[in-house]
């Protein structure tokens, strides 16, 4: 099981979240699970992904959200 911390910028809503787990089900991620506290754009990503962690966070960016280090 892979724990990432990211803060995601630009991720605001429910609707996001749906469009983040959409993607990275495609890429291949399992039990994607994402806790968003609206209000600071913080997001706790959690998921199942046997490769490079990268993969992870550019997918989240090739959907329009500055993932912040």
């Amino acid at each position: 099981m892979t724990n990432i911390k990211l803060d995601i910028e630009g991720m605001h809503c429910k609707s996001c979240v749906m469009l983040v787990e959409d993607s990275l089900e495609e890429l291949g991620a399992k039990d994607i699970k994402i806790d968003l506290d609206e209000k600071t754009q913080k997001a706790v990503l959690s998921c199942e992904y046997d490769k490079d962690k990268m993969d992870i966070i550019n997918t989240i960016k090739k959907e329009g959200y500055k993932v912040l280090k």
